[in-house]
This record gives structure tokens, sequence and C-alpha cells, in this order.
């Protein structure tokens, strides 16, 4: 039963892991597939029975007598079910829709092909299809299964509708797939096929349980470690904690090499998309299991760190060396998890911090912990072996010399230096200050200590990882390819290729009409950012080639150009163009046959970058994720410049035209990095006028100042948590609710729902002013663009083909204008032209406007609209209006999405919130450190009150406090001023008496062992006194016998008056100088002989420490505590006592040291109480007469005692120091 109890937390943690193990399995089995494929089913069903139930509803309205062939305003209420269900409905005749709940399908042709099947797939998406007949109308129903988009990135993503909860990695198929789940109807018809893809087929909300059981075993693993570790005290404390090591080690070896348990691959934070580093450091779940560990080994040691018993100076030489190297290797991991990590650690940037953020600074906490409780037991031990005059002065000479090193090397191993060695020296002179261990004021001064370093090197590894992006980025921009516009080339190679009408105009010789149309057709949208140029050759033609103006052949130029410089785009007639002037070209070349010259003509498109793009930009919406630019550039600019002039730029800096502005030596060459504005900039120069500037904010004093709160609080809050959790006795305190406390928690409680109240109320009204900024923006734009739009259309009937090219043409230089998107709809809501034909071309949303706005204007008549559209996750605001001709009649609808800005929009108002609450947030931490001092200042006369009744006492003065303000607290000073001076009355009134009743007892004590001696001595003379009158033969015998008796008897009255002399009346001390560790060897030689018992003197490193005191004295008081100190050992334990010593620069430390029994508790209070004893004869006066021997030496006693293991006593005296 015993061992059961002893490995019990150990047969805990492999029960719960073999628990995690089954319970794992179960869910990755195929059993746990089943049942997500079964629950799509079921849901399926509840969304089959609804799109039956509304298509049986529509049906017979239309059917009804009373249907007045308006669909939009009799189906209305059907707009919000795709939202809400994903089910959708449309309406045809023929060919020819007439009805739509949702724009989301994207069902251009659609209707062109054969609906009897069950599944549909769009350019966007799959879904599952019931129609319903009553001619000429026919009804469609839709379920929306999985989006189905050609490209996907951060707002579109090919997922499963939301109520289905099936991982993305399945697939649709519409007949019976082997190896796939059939999905029924509730009658059992077969309906389509379920197939599971080669991902993932558990999502994270399935694991629940296994993290739960894993966690626990790891918990329980953990605290049967820790058990191990105390029982096995007796042991070496580095062999004990080289051991505990080697365990936590071997537990992450086998993570790492086994990648156990397997569910950790599913979550992405094993994955190494968040951090990565090495083999042995993989992802960031890896490391913060690794920093749990090193956080667990540094506890331990903590709690369990001595000195050996002969404390040789090299174990403190050797102790303080491994906390710097320590020190540094947190150093390292910290290093290593910033500069290899993909998310943020700017905490001004509050917008940017996420969970993985969070997590890397707990990661972050927990190193600086583990090495601040290591550092704080190391100092604790050592306080009284270290000489602190030597002490302070190292530390603080070294610190003298490391902070200009600081500043001067910008290297984090000088920064954690500096930190090791501050943390040193504060706590070397907190010692002796009122500042208690883990009291809130010496927590609060080291959070802060460690917030201000923390920022310093965490900034120094941001700034480290800034300038490789800015590298990386300044070489990227270097190669001055666009891979977005290679993408798009290759798919509108084969539309340029096989376009009928291109070789009709060049019939027509209508060149000018080429060059309108190619640009029109395909390098409108992303091209936009692109100078185009379009020439047309056949074999006899011939250019002017400027600046020389000269005449050259058509064909030969262009391809010598390509020969030179070109690089062909694979699977295109187009080729990139290395011109190296910081411009981005390509080169296309088609050749048409045509019938009145059968040889053909070419067609030669060249493509430049803009420097600056006109008009809004391309969407992020329209770029596969594999396109778009990275997030790790978002918070930088860039720029060009190709002999010495600027030719392209990005970002929010403003470049200068010239790059000769800037003083940068033209010999410079490769990477320099430049500060001025307020940004870092590094230069890429290239040569010959050549660079490339990437810039970016830098952190300065107002960052640091924002970030400082944030992380003070969170290491705060953080290091509460573990005090609480791991400090029985902090918790109990942290429980006591005084006026301090409550004086600090009313004041921060009010400042704090004030501030929320204000910053609340500040953001609500400013996020609305936006709101209406945003809106009026739009109002003012679609009135300008309708205007525009009118003005050209007040005289037209219909739409015309010549008026359709007209707006093709016109809507993109309108866009650019007013920068805003904007698209044209028919009256009956079908589009006929946009400035954004990317986003219909693709099938990512429908060509038919939004239902709801189509219904509010042809319905309601409203002039104007503005409703918030989504477009996968993609939230925007989009505004309609009506094209009214002259005569009042409707042509159809303009409309301005606003998805192109939304992002600087949504960015402008992101920063605006940030900046409020970094104010409100440093706002709130300067109010919480008023609060501190202002309650610190209201309870100080009540502290001071409470401590100096605390320390009250009768046998000494009690100080009166000094407190003249008149006020309450002034009329409590000065009662507790009168009640001092009564009690020193008192206290010598009590004094007298108590000595007079101690000397009766000590009458009566010493009445009392006189008489036992004398009562056997009386017996034995009237003894003696018989024997003589008998004459008895035994008379010698007997009074020799009884002369002995007396002798004893007289020897024991001796020893009681010779031990009461000596407490009552103290000889007079005869001080002198003499060497301490000599007169110590001379004691310990008087118990040599002895050999059943074993007294040694412990190695003293410094053999000259004199004291001025009485020798004999001190020699007596050492002598009686090692007679005590054998007397304690029981019998049959192998007894020592080693007396050692130790000084620092003003005291010199004597301990006598045992294995005895110890002291029990119930007794140590009493122990240097004259007449008190432990033994069964004496008057147990040795511990007092060595206390009043100590004490007139200017000196102090105390024990450290533990039961059944031993007890040490301590004498501290003053150590003699010649001035000479």
């Amino acid at each position: 039963m015993r061992i059961l109890k002893h490995y019990a937390f150990l047969l805990l943690s492999v029960v719960l892991i073999i628990l995690g193990v089954l319970v794992e399995s179960i869910v990755f089995q195929r059993d746990h597939a089943t049942k997500l494929e079964k629950k799509f089913e079921l849901v399926f069903q509840a969304k089959h029975d609804k799109l039956e139930s509304e298509l049986d509803l529509m049906t017979e309205t239309i059917e009804s007598p009373d249907f007045n062939g308006n669909f939009q305003s009799t189906f209305s209420d059907l707009f919000s079910l795709y939202n809400t269900d994903g089910i959708g409905f449309l309406v045809a005749d023929g060919n020819e829709l007439l009805y739509w709940s949702e724009n989301h399908f994207s069902f251009s042709g659609i209707f062109n092909r054969d609906l009897k099947s069950k599944l549909v797939y769009l350019p966007n998406g799959i879904y599952f299809i019931e129609s319903r007949e009553y001619p000429p109308y026919t009804v469609y129903g839709l379920i929306h299964l999985k989006d189905n988009y050609s490209i996907e990135n951060d707002y579109i993503q090919n997922k499963f509708d939301k109520d289905f909860d099936v991982p993305s990695s399945y697939a649709v198929k519409s007949a019976p797939t082997s190896g796939a789940t059939a999905i029924h109807d509730k009658a059992g018809n077969f309906l389509f096929s379920l197939v599971p893809g080669n991902g993932d087929i558990v999502q994270p909300s399935a694991l629940v349980w296994p993290i739960i059981l894993y966690s626990l075993a790891l918990l329980a693993f953990l605290i049967f470690a820790r058990k191990v570790f105390r029982q096995h005290h007796h042991e070496h404390f580095i062999l004990r904690v080289f051991v505990l090591g080697m365990v936590l080690l071997g537990l992450y070896w086998v993570r790492i090499l086994f990648h156990a348990p397997g569910f950790c691959d599913v979550f992405e934070i094993f994955g190494p998309s968040l951090y990565a580093y090495s083999y042995w450091l993989p992802s960031l779940g890896d490391l913060l299991l690794l920093t749990i560990f090193i956080f667990f080994w540094s506890f331990n040691f903590a709690k369990d760190f001595v000195l050996s018993r002969t404390r040789k100076n090299y174990e403190l030489v050797a102790a303080f060396s491994f906390i710097m190297l320590f020190y540094l290797s947190i150093n390292f991991l910290i290093q290593n998890l910033i500069r290899n990590s993909s998310f943020s650690f700017q905490l001004n940037r509050i917008d940017d911090i996420n969970q993985y953020s969070i997590i890397g600074y707990v990661i972050i906490a927990l190193l600086f912990f583990s090495a601040f409780i290591i550092n704080l037991k190391v100092m604790e031990i050592s306080e009284r072996f270290i000489v602190r005059r030597h002490f302070f002065w190292i530390h603080f000479i070294l610190l003298l010399i490391f902070m200009p090193c600081c500043w001067i090397f910008r290297n984090t191993n000088v920064y954690m230096i500096t930190l090791y060695l501050t943390t040193n020296l504060s706590v070397f002179l907190l010692q002796k200050t009122q500042l208690k261990r883990v009291s809130l004021s010496f927590i609060i001064y080291f959070v802060s200590l460690y917030t201000f370093f923390s920022l310093i090197i965490i900034q120094a590894n941001n700034n480290a990882r800034r300038l490789q992006i800015q590298k990386l980025m300044a070489i990227t921009l270097y190669s001055e390819h666009d891979p977005a516009a290679e993408l798009f080339l290759k798919e509108m190679q084969q539309k340029i290729s096989v376009d009928t009408i291109i070789p009709s105009l060049l019939e027509a010789n209508e060149y000018g009409q080429v060059e309108d149309y190619v640009k029109r057709n395909y390098f409108s949208g992303y091209f936009r950012k692109y100078d185009s140029w379009v020439t047309v050759c056949d074999g006899g033609d011939s250019l002017f080639v400027q600046p020389d103006n000269q005449l050259v052949p058509c064909y030969p130029f262009f391809e010598q150009m390509i020969e030179e410089s070109g690089t062909e785009i694979p699977g295109t007639s187009f080729y990139y163009m290395d011109n190296m002037n910081g411009r981005i070209s390509y080169f296309g070349r088609f050749t048409y046959p045509l019938q009145s010259n059968p040889l053909g003509q070419s067609v030669f498109i060249e493509l430049k970058s803009k420097l600056l793009p006109e008009g809004v930009g391309f969407p992020e919406l329209l770029l596969d994720k594999s396109l778009q630019e990275p997030n790790r550039y978002k918070y930088f600019s860039y720029a060009k410049y190709y002999k010495n002039e600027l030719v392209n730029l990005s970002g929010d800096y403003q470049y200068n035209y010239y790059i000769s502005t800037y003083n940068i030596n033209a010999k410079e060459r490769g990477l320099i990095e430049r500060k001025w504005d307020g940004y870092v900039h590094l230069i890429y120069a290239l040569g010959n006028d050549n660079y490339i500037i990437v810039s970016t904010k830098s952190f300065g004093f107002l960052e640091y100042l924002i970030s400082f709160p944030y992380l003070f609080v969170f290491y705060f809050v953080f290091i509460l948590l573990i005090v609480f959790i791991g400090n029985a006795n902090y918790r109990t305190q942290a429980l006591v609710y005084d006026l301090k406390f409550r004086i600090q928690a009313s004041i921060i409680a009010i400042v704090l729902f004030s501030l929320l109240l204000v910053a609340s109320g500040t953001i609500y009204y400013n996020l609305r002013e936006y709101s209406n900024k945003h809106q009026f923006d739009l109002n003012e734009k679609m009135k300008s663009i309708s205007e525009e739009i009118n003005l050209r259309l007040k005289d037209v009937d219909t739409f015309t083909p010549d008026i359709l090219d007209w707006l093709w043409q016109d809507l993109g230089e309108l866009s650019n204008i007013f920068r805003t998107d904007i698209n044209i709809y028919s009256f009956n809501g079908e589009l006929i032209a946009s400035s954004r034909p990317e986003v219909f071309n693709r099938g990512i949303i429908s060509t038919r406007m939004d239902a709801k706005a189509f219904y509010e204007l042809t319905e309601n008549y409203q002039i104007s609209i503005i409703q918030p559209e989504q477009i996968g996750e993609l939230s925007f605001l989009s505004i309609y209006e009506p094209i009214i001709n002259n005569r009042g009649e409707y042509l159809g609808f303009v409309n301005l999405p606003y998805f192109t800005r939304g992002d600087e929009l949504r960015q402008e108002v992101t920063t605006f919130i940030v900046a409020f609450i970094n104010l409100y947030v440093l706002l709130f931490f300067v109010s919480v450190i008023v609060a501190l001092l202002l309650a610190n200042q209201i309870t100080r006369p009540l502290t001071l009150i409470r401590e100096r009744l605390k320390g009250m006492q009768l046998d000494k003065k009690n100080e009166q406090i000094s407190y003249n303000a008149d006020d309450e607290i002034g009329a409590l000073v000065r009662e507790y001023n009168r009640k001092v001076e009564e009690l020193a009355d008192s206290a010598d009134l009590l004094a007298r008496t108590q000595r007079e009743m101690a000397w009766r007892e000590m009458a009566k004590q010493i009445a009392h062992e006189i008489k036992n001696p004398l009562t056997p001595m009386k017996l034995h003379i009237q003894h003696l006194q018989r024997a003589k009158e008998a004459n008895s033969e035994q008379y010698d015998e007997i009074f020799a016998r009884v002369t002995r008796t007396l002798i004893e008897q007289i020897d024991t009255l001796s020893d009681i008056a010779t031990e009461f002399s000596n407490f009552a009346k103290m000889p007079n001390a005869k001080n002198e100088v003499f060497n301490l560790p000599d007169r110590l060897q001379q004691v310990v030689d008087l118990f040599e002989p002895n050999k059943q018992m074993k007294v040694q003197l412990a190695p003293c490193a410094n053999k000259d420490i004199s004291v001025f005191a009485d020798k004999e004295q001190i020699s007596r008081a050492v002598i009686n505590l090692i007679k005590n100190g054998m007397q304690s050992i029981p019998s049959g334990r192998k007894g020592f006592v080693v007396v050692g010593m130790n000084c620092n620069e003003t005291h010199a430390t004597i301990s006598v040291q045992d294995n005895g029994t110890g002291i029990s508790p119930d007794i140590q209070q009493q122990l240097f109480q004259p007449n008190f004893t432990t033994k069964t004869s004496g008057m147990g006066l040795g511990l007092a007469i060595v206390k009043k021997i100590v004490e007139s030496s200017n000196g102090k006693i105390w024990f450290d005692t533990e039961l059944d293991v031993g007890t040490t006593f301590y004498i501290e005296i003053p150590r003699y120091i010649d001035i000479d």
C-alpha cells in the first residue's frame, strides 16, 4: 500500500496516457469520419426538407389566380434565407431569368444546360438543385454545399457551408464513388457522394478530450517528479537536478522523435508555418513544451538549492556563473523565437497581436521567470557567506562597464548580462529594506525591471527581423518580376491567340481600333498599373525609334530587343524584359494570318509599370494567396531610382524625386542602413545611380512608452497567478482586504470604469463618424459619377452596342478618377458594364445585382440605397442608384461596390481604435501607479502605527511617531504617543515586579535543589552515628561509604551554587583581541579523546579573523553548544558535530551543527529561558548563559533545526577591524 501511494501520480499519469491514446485512436479512426458524414447527411436532409417545402409554397403561389406576375415583390421574404440556411431560389422563363433571391449563384449560362442533374458545379460553388415546373415558369431551389472558387485567399476559400462542419478536404461527386459516403434523402434515394480527401478529417473541436487527458497526464507526471525530487533530498543536489533535467529532456526527445501524441499535427501551433528553427525546435508548440519543462526544472532548482556543508567559495562562484549562463541561454531561446516566427511581437501595433503572439509572450515570461527564481534563491542562500562590500563594488563597477556597452553594441547578450547584474544588485540592496519577498512592492519593482529589459531585448530582435525582411524585400524588388502579371498573361495567352476580332480589324486596316480593343479587353483591371503600347507590323514596315528619331525595320528591331533583354514566360508569347531601368517590363508578340496577306501581320504588345499607379488598385479579393504580397511587407514602403531619378514607389513614406537629395555616397555599393524622418531606410546600391530603398517607421521612445503598460500588465498578472497558485502563504495574505487594498481597489475601479466609459463612448462616436463619413464619401462619389453617366445617357432610350462600348471604355477612366469600382446593370438587373469585370469573369459573384437592392429600386422606387454586402469573408459597403433619362424612364442602375478600398478604410478605423486603446492603456497604467502611491501615502501613518504596535515590547524603549497634520490620523497618532508614555511607566513597574518574582522563583528552585542532597546527607550521618554507638565491626566500611556519599552531595551543592553564581553574577568580561579560528581549533581539540563522537572544525578560507571579546567566555559558550549537540544524538546513530565559521566585512559567524534529534517546535520559543531544560538533571541555565555571553559581546544567537535531521546553532559577533 505504501509503494502504491508512493507511485500514485506516476500510475495516474500512465492511466491517463492510455486513456488519451484510446480516445485519440477512436477520434482518428474511420468511425469518426463516419460520424461526420452522418451528421452531414442529417443536416442536408433538414435543409432539403426546408427547400422542398419552400418550393411547394412558391409553386402554389405562382399557380394561384391572385398571382400578379411580380416575383420580386411576392418572394421578397426569401432574400435572407441564403445567409441563414444556405438556401436560394431562382425563377426562369425558358432561358430568361426572372427572379433570384441571392446573387451568390454565378449562374452564367446555367439555363442552357441540362438541370436534371441534382448536383450543379458553378464557377464559385457546388450546389444541390431541385426544380418545380409550372409552364412557362421553372422554379429552382439551390442548397449551397461547398465553395469552389478558381482562386483562394484570405477572403474566399473553398470550404463547406458553415452548417455542415466538414473539413474542406472532402469532395462532392454526383455519381456513386468507391470509398465515398452516399448521401440520400429521407426516402432513401441517392443524391450525391461525399468523398474523403487526403487532408485531416478531424476537426480541432473533436480533440478536446485527448487534449485534456494528455495535459492531465503531463501534470500528474510533473507532480510525481517533484515528489521524487524532494524525497531524495539526502542525495547530492547537482546530481538531483542533473537527473531531473535528463528525464525532462528525454520526454521532449520522445515528443520530437515520435511526434507523440499524434493529434498535435492537426493544430497549426505544431506546424512550421508559425515558427521553425531546427529539427529539435520544429514548431511553436514544441518550444512551449520545452519552456514548460525549463520552468519546472527551475522551480525545483529554486525550491531545493543548498550549498554543501563545507560552503567553499568556488561553489558560490560556480553558482553565479551558472546563473549568468542560464540568462544567456534563455536569451538564445527568446532571440530564436522572435527571429524565426511569422507572427508579431510589436505591442504598439496591438491589432497585429493574435493568439500566437500571446503564446510567444507566455514563453518569454516563463523563461524570464525561470531565470529570476533561480537567481533569487542563490542570492538568498549566499547572503550569509558573501563579503557585502566586495559584492556591492564588483557589481557596481561591472554595471558601469556594461551599461555603456548596451548603448554601443546594441547586443541582446549584453542586455541580458546587464539584467542579471542589475537583478543581483537589486536583491542585495533590498535585503536590508522593508521590502519583503513576494510582497506587492517587491513584485512591482522586479516586474518593472524585467518589463524594461524585455522590451529592449524584444525590440532588438524585432529590429534584426525587420532588417532581414528589408533585405529580402530589396532583393525581391531588384528582380523586377510581377508574378501576378505573369499568371494573368498566361491566362490570356489562348484568348488573344484565337481572338477573331483582332484579325478582322487588321484586315480592315483599323490599327487604331486594334490598340483600343486590345487595351480595353485584355489590359484593363490588374494591368491598369502598367503603361501599354500596341504596335502592328508586317514584313516591310519600319519604325521611328526615339529619341534619335531613327527609322529601323520593324521585325529586326523587336527581334533584337527580345534577344538582348527578353526571357520567355513559359507557355506564352510574352517575354520578361530585363531592362534594368527600375520598371517592370513585358513584351508580347502575336501573328495573325490574313486573307490579304498569307504571311499575316504581327501585333507587338509592350507593358511597363507606371511610376504612380492611377486610380484604385487591384483588389486582393481577385489575387490568389500565392500571388498576394506577404503580410510581413505590410508596414514597409519602397522606392526605385534609375539614373538618379524616381521611377517607382509604394507605401506611406514620401520619397524625394532625386536620390542625390539623400546625400548617399555614389561609391558605396550593396546594402546600406540609414535613418531619417523617423524611418529606418535600407538602401540597396546597385551602381550606375540605380538604387532601391526599403523603409519602415523606426521604434522610438513613444513606441516604448505605448508598449510598456501592455507588457507590464501581462507580466504582473502572469506572475501574480503563478505566485498565487504556488504559494499558500501569499494566497492567505492576498485574501486580507485591508484599508490600503480597499483604497487602491476603489481608486483603480473608479478610474477603470471612467476610462472604459469615456473610451467606449469616444470609440463608438468616432466609429459612427467614420461610418457616416464613409457613407458620405460614397454618396458624393455616386452623385458625381451618376451625374456624369446621366449626362451622357439623358437622351438614350436603350443601351445600344455603341453605348455599351462607350460604357466599357469610360468606366475605367471614371474609376481611376473617383478611385472606386463601378458597375452598370440593366433595368432587368443584369450586368452590362463594369470597371472591374474580373470579379464577374472569374465567377466570384453573379452578373445579377443584389436581390434586395434590386427589389428596393424597382418595387419601392428608392432613389439611392446603401447596404452592407459580402463576398466570401470580405464585407464592404455598396451603393446603388437608378439611371434615368430625361423622359423619366429607368434605363438601369449604377453601383459602386467599395470592396477595393475597404482594406484601407478598415485599416484607418483600426489605426484610430488602436491609438485610442494605446492612449487609454497608458492612462490606466499611470492611474494605477498614482493609486498605489496615493494609497501608500494615505495609509503610511496607519502602517507606521501598526508596525510600532507590532514591535512594541515592555523590555525596550518604544519610539513615538512624528506626525504634525491636524486630522483624524493625527489624533490617532497623538493618542498612540500618549499610550507609549504610559506604557513606559507601566513597563518599569512591571519589570521591577517581574524581577522580584523571578528571584522568588529562583530562590524556591535553589532551595528545592539544595534540599534534595541535604536529605540523604542527613540520613547517612544518622546511620553513621548509630554505627558508632553500636560499635559496629563494619564501622570503617560504613564510614568510608558515608563520607564518599557526602562528598558527592557536597559536589552537587557546589555545582548548584556555581551555576547559579555564573548566571546571577556573571563576572565582568575581560575583552581582548584574539584570533577566532585558532581559538575554535583549541576548543575542538578538547574533544579529540572522545572516539565515540566525531567533533571537527570545518575548513575556513580566511584564517585571519579577529574579534574583540572575552576569549574564555566565547570558548565556554561554544563548548556548551558542542556538549548539547553531543547529548542530542540518539543511541544507535553515528554522531558528529561540525564547528564552522564564516564572515563578511563586519561580522564573524560561528556555527555548531549536529545530526541529533532536532528540537520540537513546541519548545523552541522557551529554549533560551532560564530554568528551562529538556534533560532530567540540571537547572536549565546552560543556553541562557550562552545567550548572555553572546549578547555581552554585542552579538546574537539563533538556530535552525529539522526533526530527526539535526540542529545548527549560529553565533554572530562583530569582527575586530584595525583602523591602522
